[in-house]
């Protein structure tokens, strides 16, 4: 099977991916005009960028396929990968792929005893490890395992030794085999492995295409774990169907450095990256009136100009003028900082909040909130650029399916849904019925126009003592609005009212006082009751359009951000309620101890 057509043609990605027989052929049975394009970056240790060709990825690819034939590797066997992302991971995927056994990842941001669960719940015959501190955490299982790097039998020295040339005897598997199993990311201590196949991950990423096209000369920078279902199939499958680029940025602490010195035009990302931007645009503008008032201008002018775009028209006169001036000196610095080529980023994991996808809008930087599951390969809506609604995640993909149960959790249906949790027929009964619909957990408002709204998880939302309902992450959303919050978690549930854990941002706090009060923030800003009191009011600002129910009558500080480090965050960066909340028992309970 060979394509040719323009090198840029948009089309060729769904038509391979339509003509291909299983996953490595969108690598490897690839239009010729691509071979010698660069398709993989990567840093090295002295700072510089180095590339991989299209070509050389593909020999690699099939020597570490070679090798794992030569070791007993069979099509079914399920293998191992554990470690950041870069060139050894995508190779190692590919190579298990081609191959026909089946790629378990496991995320480097857990805990070994989580990674040990991984690999032992789905029995892996070998693992791929990065050296070093993730190598560590699979010391105590007796499974064999291959380092990234190194000089002998390692992916790097199998992918360059030309001996395993034309030594791969198995056929390619078909697209009903199973191609990985994705283990869910959620707070649970034993996560479930969802099975996907080679069809359900194709079906997807054409799907995909059919709602934000990709072409050859897009550069995506891929930074969230490869282990996610949603970085996988949207920023390492999908642009390699389209014969794009990709860089690894070092580390999702380098984002900063890398994106100007990358020029991505795509990038995947979940809402906590757009809302540190947010954060940090605003706590800078607050610094002075005049860039305030200069960013307050533009931003309102640049909503005008999005909405015109959307209609199909533009700005004109002393409007476009006014537009150009101000382009130039707020929103021109942060789109290079960003690189100054994005052409897309596209948003999910989780709710963007409509106030910074309209920022980022009104900034002439093109947002597109999706919305997916792993058990779905994983992408099930996405907003199309032509047609952008900031407060949704979007109208359903190609051949996706939607509907809305009685009680408001969005159904869907597809050939993207998963075959079922690896070993756990039970739990699979308990999310999909007879007809093919799986059971989201997502409550959802769908629009005429067939927008999804998502308004929170089924499982999480709040019921208070008098029967309200509250969806946390709606009002969660609200309060970090204000530049003072960086994270935020409300509680309530049984309760007679909302109360919030908040980890502040103590630099937008001393700015906003200042700006406010015109002082300087006092030292013991964390039990000053006239603080306290004031960031209350600020809350109650944030939270303005939602029910009186709903809005937070007590708050606590706490201290430390909470990540993945800490084991207070999942992969895409979700909040882990019951960890957080088993972590501030104390805390939670004093805030209650009196009434309001």
């Amino acid at each position: 099977m060979r394509l040719h057509g323009d090198i840029d043609d948009a089309s060729l990605g769904i038509e391979l991916i339509g003509q291909s027989e299983c996953l490595s052929d969108i690598l490897l049975a690839s239009p010729p005009e691509w071979l010698d394009k660069p398709m993989l970056r990567y840093r090295m240790s002295d700072g510089s960028w180095k590339t991989l060709s299209r070509i050389r990825v593909q020999q690699s690819v099939l020597r570490v396929a070679a090798w794992l034939e030569s070791k007993g590797i069979k099509p079914g066997d399920r293998v191992g990968i554990l470690g950041h992302n870069c060139p050894e991971w995508f190779i190692a995927d590919f190579a298990i792929l081609r191959l026909g056994a089946i790629t378990v990842p496991a995320y480097f941001t857990d805990a070994s005893e989580a990674v040990s669960y991984v690999f032992q719940d789905a029995d892996v015959s070998v693992i791929f490890v990065e050296e070093g501190q993730q190598l560590h955490k699979i010391e105590g299982l007796e499974i064999p395992h291959i380092p990234f790097h190194g000089k002998k039998e390692s992916v790097q020295a199998i992918a360059r030794d030309e001996s395993w040339d034309n030594r791969l005897c198995s056929p390619c598997p078909d697209r009903q085999a199973l191609a990985t199993l994705i283990y869910t990311s959620g707070t649970t201590a034993h996560p479930k492995g969802v099975m996907l196949t080679h069809d359900n991950i194709l079906s997807d990423v054409q799907a995909g295409l059919g709602g934000v096209p990709v072409y050859a000369s897009d550069l995506f920078l891929s930074f969230l774990p490869l282990s996610h279902a949603f970085e996988r199939t949207v920023g390492h499958f999908l642009p390699t169907s389209c014969g794009a680029e990709i860089a690894y940025a070092e580390d999702v602490t380098t984002l900063l450095r890398d994106m100007p010195e990358v020029h991505p035009t795509v990038m995947i990302s979940v809402p906590r990256l757009y809302e540190k931007i947010y954060a940090g645009v605003k706590a800078r503008m607050a610094e002075s009136p005049i860039k305030q008032w200069l960013f307050d201008h533009a931003q309102a002018l640049g909503q005008v100009r999005f909405e015109k775009r959307q209609a199909g028209s533009d700005l004109s006169g002393f409007s476009a003028f006014a537009w150009r001036v101000l382009d130039k000196l707020v929103n021109a610095k942060l789109r290079e900082k960003m690189g100054g080529r994005i052409r897309a980023f596209v948003s999910g994991g989780a709710a963007l909040h409509p106030d910074i996808a309209r920022f980022l809008l009104a900034a002439d930087i093109t947002v597109l909130p999706g919305y997916g599951l792993s058990e779905t390969s994983p992408v099930l809506t996405v907003n199309l650029e032509r047609k952008i609604k900031p407060d949704t995640v979007g109208p359903a993909l190609p051949g996706v399916e939607l509907k809305v149960a009685d009680d408001g959790e969005l159904l869907v249906r597809g050939p993207m849904l998963m075959q079922g949790y690896w070993n756990r027929p039970d739990a699979t009964n308990e999310v999909m019925d007879d007809d093919g619909w799986l059971y989201t957990g997502d409550i959802v408002n769908i629009d005429d126009d067939g927008y999804v709204k998502i308004i929170d998880r089924k499982k999480e939302i709040l019921v208070l003592s008098n029967g309200e309902n509250v969806p946390p992450a709606v009002v969660e959303q609200h309060l970090t609005q204000a530049p003072f919050i960086a994270q935020a978690m409300i509680v309530g549930d049984g309760r007679d009212y909302v109360v919030a854990l908040v980890v502040p941002d103590v630099e937008g706090l001393r700015l906003s006082w200042k700006q406010e009060q015109q002082s300087e923030l006092p030292d013991d800003w964390r039990r000053n009751e006239q603080i306290k009191t004031w960031i209350l009011l600020r809350m109650h600002k944030e939270e303005h359009d939602l029910a009186s129910f709903m809005q937070v009558q007590r708050f606590a500080f706490v201290d430390g951000e909470w990540t993945q480090d800490n084991g207070f965050l999942t992969p895409t960066l979700k909040l882990k309620r019951r960890v957080i909340a088993e972590a501030h028992q104390g805390i939670i309970e004093a805030m209650y101890h009196d009434p309001v």
